[in-house]
């Protein structure tokens, strides 16, 4: 590790100086050409000054700059949390390192360590970001492996050249945009070959750079590992790595359709309890496990990829001796104190415009009462103009007028809706009164993550596949009425009298409508 450490100084300290040589060379090449003797034109005064041009655009680009850090989630602190940094203090005294001086709860499935602020690394400090959706799905035993994986990185000192690394990443990516900003100078022929040649120049060594640097990054990788599996056991590790693969396909379906849907009515719902019971959905759960091992058979080595493929690090895991460690098969989101004030917290402040105070924090058990079903009669009761008279059997007549209906629903705030979408919402809007009516006839709700069921006894019925299936035509309006027939429903009104009363002035409920369905197929896709 020691040479490959050498070889990440040795192109950082190389790329300032082949920059600066460059720079030296587009202003000297141009000045022995226009001070030759006999040999001076205007030209040669125009690609002097160019040259001078793009000179200083380098040279201005490698000036350090200030890191301006902001904070990537919620802030944790020992008095609270007093069970996780008691996990932190144990990995930190078993390699003999200090603890990061800030750790923060992150709403990625990911952990992470650095140093940031100062310059070039000079007065920086050590951070650690812990994923929320990790601590949902890790066991603590598995946990563990995770933070020794990253507190081995700050053993091996790959955070301390990390800043060094990431300034001449960001300082020869500021050298390509300024050049490229005065690239319209350069409409002179002899200009224009000028700028080609120094922006070939700067690409090949550019592409050298980032193969060379990712290459000692994958090497801190696989000794990270190494170290991980001597502090927490290597099959500690293994299952931590394939559960951070299966955490990253999963995360954005359930945030996106479960959580952030509850968001616009001034609730969550429990975000770890939510993320492992949805990634324990059989059908999720499959497709999970079909796209991990599509990945473990697939993948390939990227020069450009900092990490190496998923495969060759559990392949080389399992090539080291086990180190036996004890198993702990508590959920590691146990190390939270206060989960519920604390997941409201985090969403607070990591979530944009959210007000503190706002939400309300709700089980997936309460969801049906206290999330699904007010929003849906907030939404009915704004618009039950159009309900009106409407009853089970008579639902396919008003398809032909979802569209003119769906003209009077206001758009949600910040857009601007399609006629097609409009007349989506207008089917939504019946769907939803459809499902009210089912409930109030006795039938039962029953909502989980992606899971939506409408039952009585033996009986089920998704009114919004069944609105759907009227309006695309898949099921017709005498199959519709038979199906009510059967299911005891026939008559059945869709809009309550008390549903007539004043209407509320805000509904969020169109983005909880489909939610159920969406996540699903969001995840199987």
């Amino acid at each position: 590790m020691t040479l490959f450490a050498v070889l990440a100084i040795v192109m950082v300290i190389g790329s300032y100086v082949f920059v600066l040589l460059l720079a030296a060379a587009c202003v000297y090449v141009p000045y022995l050409i226009l001070f030759t003797p006999d040999s001076f034109a205007p030209q040669s005064l125009l690609l002097f000054l160019f040259g001078i041009v793009i000179a200083a655009a380098m040279l201005w680009s490698l000036i350090p700059r200030p890191d301006k850090f902001s904070a990537p989630g919620m802030l944790l602190d020992r008095s609270s949390q007093p069970r996780l940094f008691a996990e932190l203090d144990s990995i930190a005294t078993a390699l003999n390192e200090n603890l990061p001086g800030e750790v923060y709860l992150i709403g990625a499935p990911n952990a992470f360590v650095a140093d940031r602020g100062g310059v070039m690394g000079l007065g920086s400090r050590r951070i650690m970001g812990l994923g929320l959706p990790l601590l949902s799905l890790l066991t603590v035993s598995q946990f563990r492996a995770v933070l020794a994986h990253e507190f081995a990185h700050y053993y091996g000192g790959d955070t301390r050249l990390g800043p060094w690394v990431y300034k001449t990443k960001t300082s020869i990516s500021r050298v390509f945009e300024n050049i490229g900003s005065v690239g319209e100078l350069a409409r002179i022929a002899i200009l224009g070959v000028m700028y080609v040649v120094v922006a070939s120049v700067l690409k090949a060594y550019f592409v050298a750079f980032l193969r060379a640097i990712n290459l000692v990054s994958r090497r801190q990788e696989y000794r990270a590992d190494e170290l991980a599996c001597l502090i927490a056991g290597r099959q500690n590790l293994v299952d931590g790595l394939r559960m951070i693969h299966r955490a990253a396909t999963a995360w954005p379906a359930f945030w996106n359709g479960e959580v952030a849907p509850s968001l616009n009515n001034g609730s969550l719902v429990a975000i770890g309890d939510g993320f492992a019971r949805f990634v324990s959905v059989p059908e999720i759960s499959a497709a999970i496990g079909k796209n991990l091992e599509t990945r473990l058979q697939e993948e390939e080595t990227d020069p450009y990829n900092t990490h190496p493929p998923l495969r060759d690090r559990i392949a080389a895991v399992e090539k080291l001796v086990d180190n036996a460690a004890p198993h702990d098969a508590r959920s590691a989101i146990t190390l939270l104190e206060n989960l519920g004030s604390t997941e409201v917290k985090f969403v607070e402040e990591c979530v944009p415009d959210m007000r503190p105070g706002t939400l309300q924090y709700v089980s997936w058990d309460e969801v049906p009462t206290r999330v699904t079903i007010p929003s849906w009669q907030k939404f009915v009761t704004e618009y039950a103009e159009p309900l009106q008279g409407v009853t089970t059997d008579t639902l396919p007549d008003q398809v032909p007028r979802f569209r003119e209906i769906g003209s009077r629903i206001r758009d949600p705030k910040g857009m601007l809706l399609s006629p097609p979408q409009r007349t989506v919402r207008a089917g939504s809007l019946f769907a939803t009164a459809l499902a009210l009516a089912l409930i109030r006839a006795g039938w039962e709700l029953q909502v989980q993550p992606a899971i939506f069921h409408i039952r009585r006894g033996d009986q089920e019925l998704n009114p919004f596949d069944a609105v759907e299936q009227l309006m695309n035509g898949k099921l017709s309006r005498d199959a519709w009425v038979a199906r009510c027939r059967d299911l005891g429903i026939s008559q059945l009104a869709l809009l309550h009298t008390n549903s007539l009363s004043d209407k509320p002035s805000e509904s969020g409920a169109q983005t909880e409508l489909y939610r159920a369905n969406s996540s699903h197929d969001s995840i199987t896709t």
